[in-house]
């Protein structure tokens, strides 16, 4: 009983884990796709298409981050 009530439990969690929806550190690991959802991201505000302001907000905070490394590495 308690191994069927921990896989119910767990399953849920793995499955909103791989959502899809890149995070922080994908967009860091990987520049291009950072640079195209930024761009997306600007399109879609001109165009007044339905923007994934999750995905759109998460690019900015990698954005952040990544400026944010770049000025940590210039000062060491």
């Amino acid at each position: 009983y308690m191994k069927k009530t921990l896989l119910v439990t767990l399953v849920p969690v793995i499955l909103l884990s791989c959502s899809g929806k890149p995070t922080v550190q994908d967009f860091l690991d990987d520049p291009e796709l950072l640079s195209k959802t930024t761009n997306d991201c600007i399109a879609q505000v001109f165009t007044e298409d339905t923007i994934d302001k999750e995905t759109c907000a998460t690019a900015k905070e990698a954005q952040i981050q990544k400026t944010k490394n770049a000025v940590n590495s210039v000062f060491k």
